[in-house]
């Protein structure tokens, strides 16, 4: 008989609670299941055969993470998935892509909410075009479709937001990363999106980095170090940032081509987060590059 994942879930909490010495519940069983039904996803031949197996794997991972004590388990070890957590503990986010044949990429994503109840939000992906991505606000329902693989929890005007950074396989040609925000407002509505990130180009709501397929750009939370000047001296100082390879085409006359841009290679940028805002800084100092 075929054993749901919302069913197996059920039966390992009520064994638990009835259990005198087994107190947490037993993770591998509920992971493991799921862990089978994500590695499927990419064991099949074709784009619709990938793509039904996915929404498959979705609403048996939705199902799961509706329990309430859905929090108690990490799902880290889930084949293809994407997880991302919050410092606070309050936002974890699950995302996947399906590549299919035409060089793009289909994006599934779970957020969950927990305080004191657990709350599931779909991300539902639409194509977005390229210039809407650059200044537009969405919603889970509008959502462009990315793996998010960091949360960096900050404060603005005295609430909590959370910085996300993401990987994008873009076309079959070029990948982007990116860095936004993920915001709710007093009604718990969620946006992505927001006017915060101070450039060389004025304020933006979000960073894109676009660059070769082949190409690996380093986009990490990290501690390194900036030379600050201090009346007539510069000094080193070091802090936590948003550190990032600095983009540079593989031929000067290819300037604009962003599928022909790769890292430079030894000159790093930075975000670094300060009154509300992330500011650019160039030339930052990595320390240690893997």
């Amino acid at each position: 008989m075929k054993f749901s994942v919302t069913a197996l879930f059920l039966f390992l909490f009520l064994t638990a609670k009835c259990g005198v010495a087994q107190t947490v519940i037993p993770k591998s069983a509920v992971q493991d299941t799921l862990g089978k039904l994500s590695f499927r996803i990419w064991k099949q031949k074709t784009d619709l055969d990938r793509l039904a197996a996915s929404s498959a794997f979705f609403k048996e991972f939705r199902m799961a993470l509706e329990n309430k004590e859905s929090y108690l388990l990490p799902f880290d070890s889930l084949p293809g998935i994407t997880r991302a957590v919050s410092s606070d503990g309050f936002v974890r986010i699950f995302t996947w892509n399906v590549p299919v044949s035409d060089g793009t990429n289909k994006y599934w994503g779970l957020l969950q909410l927990s305080r004191d109840s657990s709350t599931i939000i779909p991300l539902e992906f639409l194509n977005t075009d390229p210039s809407v991505l650059v200044t537009g606000k969405f919603t889970p329902q509008t959502w462009y479709g990315a793996l998010y693989y960091k949360i960096i929890d900050v404060e603005i005007e005295g609430k909590t937001v959370y910085t996300l950074l993401a990987w994008d396989g873009f076309t079959n040609e070029s990948n982007r990363k990116l860095i936004d925000i993920l915001s709710l407002d007093d009604y718990g509505n969620i946006t992505f999106g927001m006017p915060v990130f101070k450039t060389d180009k004025g304020i933006k709501p979000r960073i894109i980095f676009e660059y070769a397929e082949k190409a690996n750009m380093l986009l990490r939370y990290d501690y390194q170090a900036i030379n600050v000047k201090k009346r007539k001296k510069i000094k080193k100082e070091y802090a936590w940032m948003i550190a990032m390879d600095r983009l540079v085409p593989m031929d000067p006359s290819l300037q604009g081509l962003r599928k022909y841009f790769v890292p430079a290679g030894d000159t790093y940028d930075g975000y670094i987060f300060r009154n509300g805002f992330w500011i650019l800084v160039e030339g930052i100092e990595v320390s240690n590059k893997k």
